[in-house]
């Protein structure tokens, strides 16, 4: 995200404007909906992945799926179960044999945490490298270095 998107985002007439919207009311009984239905449906055995919708205004790929997985957690599965439906449940659907987990031959697109995931699912935010295809490529808060002190925000 770019400082400007980052103050729009931020803007006080921004969350006015949502917080007008008819809908707006709806939103919190609707994703406790949703999370109630996912609840059920994990206990009863219903394969499941993780994938969050962005793409909308104001979600962004990355950030939103470290919430998802907090809210599947929220939603009653454990912070191991959540991680599996992102990585090797999604692999399974999508039929895709060569990645998915850790494992001789497979691409190897790994996220190296400073703290445990299973402990907190809120630690899949502490990244500390990333690494596509087996090459390490820059955190985003390498990819920062040089901007604003504002502009990535502080690292989790």
């Amino acid at each position: 995200m770019t400082p400007a998107v980052l103050k729009e985002l931020a803007s006080p007439e921004r969350a006015a404007k949502l917080g007008a919207a008819p809908n707006f009311p709806k939103y919190a009984p609707t994703l406790q909906y949703a999370m109630d239905n996912f609840a059920r449906e994990a206990k009863a055995g219903i394969r499941y992945g993780m994938g969050t919708d962005s793409g909308p205004t104001a979600r962004f790929p990355g950030y939103f799926a470290h919430w998802e997985l907090e809210l599947m957690v929220k939603a009653g599965v454990t912070p191991m179960q959540a991680i599996t439906a992102a990585t090797s449940a999604n692999a399974e659907f999508m039929g895709a044999r060569d990645i998915g987990t850790v494992a001789p031959g497979k691409w190897a697109d790994l996220l190296v945490l400073d703290r445990d995931p299973t402990a907190d699912i809120r630690n899949t935010r502490a990244i500390d490298a990333v690494y596509i295809a087996g090459n390490k490529v820059p955190t985003i808060w390498q990819t920062c270095t040089g901007r604003a002190a504002d502009a990535c925000g502080p690292r989790p």
